[in-house]
C-alpha cells in the first residue's frame, strides 16, 4: 500500500533538450553548412534527446510500507531503501545549491537525485544514502516517523 506519493516535473532539462532537438531537426531541414548531417545521424541524435527526457522528465518519490523510492522518468533510473533500514536520527533537509545541477550528481553528501535545484531529503541506513531532491520535506519525515520501529 501507497503511503505517500509525490511528483516533480523537470520543466528546466524538458526544455533545454526540446529545444536543442528543434534546433537539430530546423538544422537539417535547412541544410545549412558545407557538410550537412545526414538522416542516420538526425535520426540517432533525436533517439538520444528522447531517451534523455524520458528518462529524466519527471522524479516521482513514494513511500510504503516496506521501502522509500525515488525514481526517474518512466522507472528506467530508481534509487530506494528499505524502512527497516533507516536510521531515523539522519534525516534531515539540505539546501541543494545550483552548482550541484540536476540530474544524478555526485556530490558531499552522497549521489542527488533530482529534476531541480532546491531542497533535498538526505536519509542514512547502515550502508547506504538515500538522497533526493524534494520540496515536501516535513511530510516525508513525519511519514518516516509514524513509520519507525
Amino acid at each position: 500500500m501507497t503511503l505517500y506519493k509525490q511528483t516533480q516535473y523537470g520543466t528546466f532539462i524538458t526544455t533545454i533538450i526540446s529545444v536543442i532537438a528543434i534546433s537539430t531537426g530546423t538544422l537539417f531541414v535547412l541544410q545549412t553548412g558545407n557538410n550537412p548531417i545526414s538522416w542516420v545521424l538526425l535520426t540517432s541524435i533525436l533517439l538520444l534527446f528522447f531517451l534523455i527526457i524520458l528518462t529524466f522528465y519527471k522524479l516521482t518519490i513514494t513511500i510504503d510500507n516496506d521501502k522509500i523510492e525515488a525514481k526517474f522518468g518512466v522507472g528506467l533510473l530508481k534509487r530506494s531503501l528499505k524502512i527497516k533500514d533507516i536510521n531515523y536520527d539522519s534525516i534531515e533537509n539540505i539546501k541543494v545549491p545550483m552548482l550541484y545541477g540536476i540530474g544524478i550528481r555526485l556530490t558531499p553528501y552522497g549521489w542527488l537525485y533530482n529534476v531541480k535545484t532546491g531542497n533535498a531529503i538526505k536519509i542514512k541506513s547502515n550502508n547506504s544514502t538515500f538522497f533526493v531532491g524534494t520540496e515536501d520535506f516535513k511530510t516525508i519525515h513525519s511519514i518516516l516517523l509514524k513509520m519507525k520501529k
